[in-house]
C-alpha cells in the first residue's frame, strides 16, 4: 500500500474509535525538522504514528523515534503485514505497533506513555508571535533564544500544556471540517484537508 492508502485507514480507524479528536497530517515539530506522518490529539494526549509500508526502509527508525520520544505522549509504527518482522527488529518494546492491511488497522502493541519530554523541543513548534507573548515583553532576537528562555523560566507541565493547546488551535478547524464533510468512506482529499493548518484570523488595518 502506499503512505496515503495507510493514511486514509487510520484515520478512518480514528473516526471509528473516538468521538473527539484533532488530527494533523505531516505534522512538523523540532523547529521544522521533523514531520510526523500522522499525529492525533485525543484526550489531551498527543500520539505520533510513523508510516513504513512495505517498500520503505526501517534503517532510520529507531533514530526517529527517538526525537518522538522527546515531543509526543505516544508513538506507534504502522506497517504492514509483509515487513512486520523487519519492523519489530529495530522497534523498541515500548514503542506501539499497529498493522495496516485491506481490512483495516489492527492493534499489535501497545505504546509506553513517554513523559520526559525536551522542553525545547514543544516549544519549537510555537509561532515567534506566541513566544514573544510567553516572555512577558523580554526582548530575545531569535525563535531559539525565546524557547530556551520559556524552557528555563517554566515547569515541563506547563510548556507541555501549551504546546497540546497550540496543536489544537491549529489543526482542530481543519478536523472539525475534515469529520463534517465526510464519512468512513475517505479519499485523498479528507487527508490534504487535515495536512493545511487553518489560517490566522487577520487583524483589521488600523490607519
Amino acid at each position: 500500500m502506499t503512505e496515503l492508502e495507510i493514511k486514509i485507514l487510520l484515520v478512518r480507524y480514528f473516526l471509528e474509535k473516538y468521538d473527539t479528536f484533532v488530527v494533523s497530517s505531516e505534522f512538523p515539530f523540532q523547529f521544522g525538522e521533523r514531520r510526523a506522518d500522522l499525529a492525533l490529539l485525543n484526550s489531551d494526549y498527543l500520539t505520533a504514528f510513523e508510516i513504513k509500508g512495505a517498500r520503505d526502509k526501517v534503517s532510520r527508525l529507531s533514530y526517529q523515534i527517538e526525537s518522538y520520544k522527546k515531543f509526543f505522549d505516544f508513538c506507534f509504527v504502522v506497517c504492514e503485514p509483509s515487513n512486520l518482522a523487519s519492523v519489530r527488529e529495530v522497534t523498541p518494546r515500548e514503542i506501539g505497533i499497529l498493522i495496516a492491511d485491506i481490512d483495516g488497522i489492527k492493534h499489535i502493541r501497545h505504546s509506553k506513555h513517554f513523559k520526559r519530554h525536551d522542553k525545547m523541543m514543544l516549544t519549537s513548534v510555537l509561532s515567534v508571535q506566541k513566544l514573544n507573548s510567553l516572555t512577558k515583553g523580554k526582548y530575545l532576537r531569535s525563535k531559539h533564544e525565546l524557547c530556551e528562555y520559556i524552557s528555563k523560566n517554566n515547569s515541563l507541565d506547563l510548556i507541555r500544556t501549551i504546546s497540546r493547546n497550540d496543536f489544537k488551535e491549529k489543526y482542530g478547524v481543519a478536523s472539525r471540517l475534515m469529520k463534517q464533510e465526510t464519512t468512513l468512506h475517505l479519499t485523498s482529499d479528507d487527508i490534504y484537508t487535515i495536512t493545511k493548518k487553518a489560517p490566522s484570523l487577520l487583524k483589521k488595518r488600523i490607519n
